[in-house]
């Protein structure tokens, strides 16, 4: 418990001593879809000097609500990737990607309209900066990966990387991704649908196919409390600073 305290203390001293380049920034989806053509609204972080942008694809409900002047996102993992933007082995834009309504169950995932507004967004930033993107997905956000990347050449192309965190048991691969890919899991997660096991049996199969670099990072810092899908070591609590390491470490070596 003394090191989480100490780590989120941290956190905040940082939050309020670097200069905030936070905004909102509505993305207009590519396409017309089943729901309509509703805009995706997407957190910014910038750094000035950035040399890429890491898009942020959440886990369950995947929604939560961005309005214009927002300045954070009150989500774990959202706060724990806006730690990347402090690190100095990689210099990294981060977005975090908000679907206009919730997910409801993992089929979501893989429906054309998500995937639609995350081609959008992926679009929209690299135009935007010009830079290499690289896409996070946390928990059900690995459905949203890897259907991304399996859906066709073009959206293979768009990305230079992939990062797979905690993800479901589900998350299929049917393609040869062609992209730099890390799949990060918590030895102790205690999620039943996010299994330390799976996780190794669905990177089994990147590895089998991809023809990037592919790679399996292990968090076995943190600390487990309350609900073992919404918190504790599915989240990385206690570990946020263990997990970005790895993170930041894996790019670097691949950017």
């Amino acid at each position: 418990m003394m090191n989480y305290m100490k780590q989120a203390v941290l956190s905040l001293l940082l939050l309020i001593a670097m200069p905030s380049f936070s905004q909102v920034i509505p993305v207009e989806p590519l396409t017309k879809g089943f729901f309509g053509t509703q805009q995706t609204m997407t957190m910014l972080y910038e750094r000035n000097d950035a040399e890429l942008t890491v898009v942020v694809v959440m886990g369950h409900p995947g929604h939560f609500g961005l309005k214009t002047g927002d300045t954070f996102v009150r989500n774990q993992t959202a706060n724990m990737m806006r730690g990347l933007t402090y690190r100095q082995k990689i210099k990294a834009n981060i977005v975090i990607l908000d679907n206009p309504f919730p997910l409801q169950g993992i089929g979501a995932r893989s429906s054309s309209d998500h995937i639609r507004r995350i081609e959008s967004v992926v679009n929209f930033y690299g135009q935007k900066f010009k830079l290499p993107i690289w896409l996070f997905g946390h928990s059900d956000g690995s459905i949203s990966v890897s259907e991304y990347l399996n859906k066709s050449e073009e959206t293979r192309k768009s990305l230079a990387g992939a990062i797979l965190s905690a993800g479901r048991d589900e998350t299929r691969i049917r393609e040869d991704w062609k992209v730099h890919a890390l799949v990060i899991h918590h030895e102790k997660d205690g999620c039943d649908v996010t299994s330390f096991y799976g996780a190794k049996r669905y990177f089994a199969r990147i590895k089998e196919v991809n023809t990037g670099n592919s790679e399996f990072a292990t968090v076995v810092g943190g600390m487990s409390s309350g609900a073992p899908c919404s918190t504790g070591f599915h989240m990385y609590e206690g570990a946020f600073g263990e997990t970005l390491g790895l993170i930041e470490d894996f790019i670097a070596r691949n950017k």
